[in-house]
């Protein structure tokens, strides 16, 4: 039986992959791509922060912001009954980019199949044991394989590293609860952020002409007040002051959709033969808007360090894992800072938990 072999095996075609795709192949490392199948037609969008232009020009892939609308800051009522404009130009910064995420992520794959990744659609690794020298895989669409080194770019669940016994922390069940709606002329460019006493919400302009409404709160929490539902989803927009102002709710909507937006990380980064990226890694709070960023940085930091595996130099990837638990410290202690500037409801559930959040969690090598 002939068994396909590869020096690394990418899980997760989203941007961590595929951009990790790309500095493999800058560096001369062959790499098999998976593209595993969505588990929803519905994407939710994503805004991206002006450092992520530096980070795909490094890929050689800017193109890949290419028609996506500019992002210039955010209009928040969050801890005050004043509404703040936070605009990037403020802290000396150029723009950002309201994403259409499915454009973006395809954009990425596409550049990695014109510099000759191979890349295997609607696939997944749905084995893994360990091999002489590296690792046997039962590949979706493909058969037996053979990789040296495996990524986990599979998102937040990080099916991968499960499967090799990596456990993952949770420190939340944050949910994003969102829709689709047609969208003002004045929404463009800016996000709008507002608190409230079972969470918070944001509404953004997305290049299709619509605009993206979203409730975030904890998945016990939305729940117990019918979030999923339509009504009762429309009700608790309606009951905000920014976000009905600026993008009034619709009579009635079809659907909501529910997506994980909580944050977490893996035990471990990296071990012999493997390493996570992305959200696989670590999934943060999309109120950072910072998650874009750092499947880039991540991809970019992971590829020197898969190549030393490749040769047998750990050194890089122990480098790694520490990177990550830094990185995953800063975001903790600006995590509790940001929700710490919201105390109008003490008492509620959702600001509790918050409240005592962790501000440091080691993502040990």
């Amino acid at each position: 039986m002939n068994v396909s072999r590869y020096p690394v095996a990418i899980a997760g075609a989203g941007p961590a992959g595929s951009a990790l795709a790309l500095a493999l192949h800058a560096l001369g490392v062959e790499a098999l791509l998976l593209d595993r199948p969505l588990a929803q037609p519905f994407r939710i969008g994503e805004s991206a922060t002006p450092d992520v232009a530096g980070l795909l020009s490094r890929l050689g892939a800017g193109h890949a912001l290419d028609g996506q609308p500019g992002y210039h800051g955010n209009l928040s009522l969050w801890g005050s009954e004043t509404p703040r404009l936070d605009h990037f130009l403020y802290r000396g910064h150029g723009h950002g980019w309201h994403l259409d995420r499915a454009g973006f992520d395809q954009a990425l794959r596409q550049e990695a199949v014109a510099r000759g990744v191979a890349v295997l659609g609607e696939s997944g690794i749905d084995a893994i044991e360990p091999a002489d020298g590296g690792w046997r895989l039962r590949v979706r669409g493909l058969g037996e394989a053979e990789a040296r080194v495996v990524v986990d770019a599979g998102g937040r669940r990080s099916p991968l590293a499960a499967r090799l016994g990596i456990p993952r922390c949770r420190l939340d069940r944050l949910q994003a609860l969102a829709c689709h709606v047609d969208c003002p002329g004045e929404l463009s460019g800016y996000s709008l952020v507002e608190s409230a006493p079972y969470g918070w919400g944001d509404a953004a302009a997305l290049p299709d002409g619509r605009a993206l409404a979203t409730l975030m709160t904890d998945q016990d929490l939305a729940r117990a007040q019918g979030l999923e539902h339509p009504a009762d989803f429309l009700a608790a927009w309606r009951a905000t002051r920014l976000l009905s102002e600026r993008l009034p709710p619709p009579p009635r909507i079809d659907a909501v959709h529910a997506f994980a937006a909580h944050s977490g990380c893996v035990s471990r980064a990296a071990g012999p033969g493997w390493i996570c990226v992305g959200d696989a890694l670590m999934g943060l709070d999309p109120l950072t808007s910072s998650g874009i960023a750092c499947a880039l940085g991540d991809a970019l930091a992971a590829a020197p360090a898969i190549a030393a595996m490749l040769d047998g130099d750990l050194a890089p990837a122990r480098a790694y894992a520490k990177r990550a638990d830094d990185c995953f410290r800063r975001y903790l202690a600006e995590r509790r800072r940001h929700y710490r500037q919201e105390n109008r409801w003490p008492e509620r559930p959702f600001w509790q938990r918050r409240a005592f959040a962790p501000a440091a969690l080691a993502v040990p090598a």
